[in-house]
């Protein structure tokens, strides 16, 4: 008896795990069931993926759940958005977030928790609550309370890189900016990166710049990875260079879009731009906007096409040429399926909103040696 699923993504080229191969997905109960040639199979749904490359749904993890939940991240192939700014301090304030979200998201979605002075001793619970990506950290002059956050938790700790361009002092959880004066960039990172070290904590640095702060993370690869924002890999931006070759180098795990839309738009059809240049490989853009979030934050069932893992899915045309905004793109997303559903098709969203708060795994403290 041919097996039966809810629905069949017949004809398309898949990234699986680090290769591209033409196969059909078989999908049941929201997640993927069967990989391979499933000729005979039959299904309620089909989805016909022939000349098209179908790819694990975009987990946005520098993105910003807006008030239309999210519905044009969709369209672009994002799946999952771990929101930016502004950051909860409590669990009510996590609550609220959540509350807004439920019933609006179109995708899926995680908020992360400011390490607000008064609330440090709160962090581990606050942390592991469902819909919480983890702790942003804002660096000031004063260690201790960074020295707190660091050891009263489990997850993985996230912090900007980016300067502060604002002078006047910000309330805490309205910011995640490491530094205030561009010359004290590299000594900020080193303090910290010494101080997570000790605590035995693993970071992520995100909107990393400059080739102080890149050196000063390929020499604690043990406990950091590093995101960028894709807008940095813009050719016209003055440090790009240096980014691109941490990018071939394999120095960065992550590209997300940033709290605001970028002058490059939408991050899976800006990067696709860079495929089609020969910038960087398909295999390596699943990785960076895919495989990589989804392992640095220990997601669970995301991020990869692979059976038992959630049917979270891109389809796209490498040789579509599409204009969005005034901009044109070489490669554009043309369907999107969240969780085995269909929710976007050619420009449009077809499902009602059904984004769920993004499940994460447990995780232990590393032990530094």
């Amino acid at each position: 008896m041919a097996p039966t699923y809810d629905l069949l993504v017949r004809g398309g080229t898949c990234a699986l795990h680090g290769v591209t191969t033409p196969c059909d997905l078989g999908i049941t109960g929201g997640r993927l069931a069967a990989i391979g040639d499933l000729a005979g199979a039959e299904a309620e749904r089909e989805l016909d993926a022939r000349h098209l490359h179908v790819l694990p749904g975009v987990l946005d993890t520098g993105g910003y759940l807006r008030d239309e939940g999210g519905s044009a991240q969709l369209l672009a192939g994002v799946t999952a958005v771990f929101d930016a700014h502004p950051h909860p301090t409590t669990a009510a304030g996590l609550e609220d977030k959540l509350s807004r979200a439920r019933g609006r998201a179109h995708c899926d979605y995680a908020f992360f928790i400011a390490a607000a002075t008064d609330h440090l001793d709160d962090l581990d619970r606050l942390e592991r609550l469902p819909g919480c990506s983890g702790v942003v950290l804002s660096l000031g002059t004063d260690d201790e309370p960074l020295h707190r956050a660091l050891f009263c938790g489990q997850r993985r700790v996230t912090v900007s890189c980016e300067p502060d361009p604002h002078p006047e002092p910000v309330a805490a959880g309205a910011a995640v900016d490491l530094y205030r004066d561009e010359g004290d960039a590299a000594r900020a990172l080193q303090r910290f990166l010494n101080m997570a070290k000790r605590a035995g904590r693993r970071v992520h640095a995100s909107n990393v710049d400059g080739d102080e702060a890149l050196a000063l993370l390929m020499q604690h690869r043990e406990l950091a990875t590093v995101g960028l924002a894709a807008a940095d890999l813009d050719l016209a931006n003055p440090g790009a260079g240096a980014l691109w070759r941490a990018v071939a180098g394999g120095l960065v795990d992550a590209l997300g879009s940033g709290p605001e839309p970028g002058p490059g738009g939408p991050l899976l059809p800006t990067m696709l731009g860079h495929v089609h240049a020969g910038r960087l490989g398909l295999p390596q853009l699943v990785e960076l906007l895919s495989s990589g979030p989804a392992r640095i934050y220990n997601v669970a069932r995301k991020g990869r096409i692979a059976l038992g893992y959630d049917a979270d899915l891109v389809l796209v045309d490498l040789d579509a040429e599409h204009t969005h905004a005034g901009v044109r793109y070489h490669g554009w997303p043309i369907a999107t399926v969240l969780r085995g559903e269909l929710v976007a098709r050619d420009g449009r969203v077809v499902a009602t909103p059904g984004g769920a708060p993004v499940r994460f795994s447990d995780t232990l403290r590393m032990v530094v040696l």
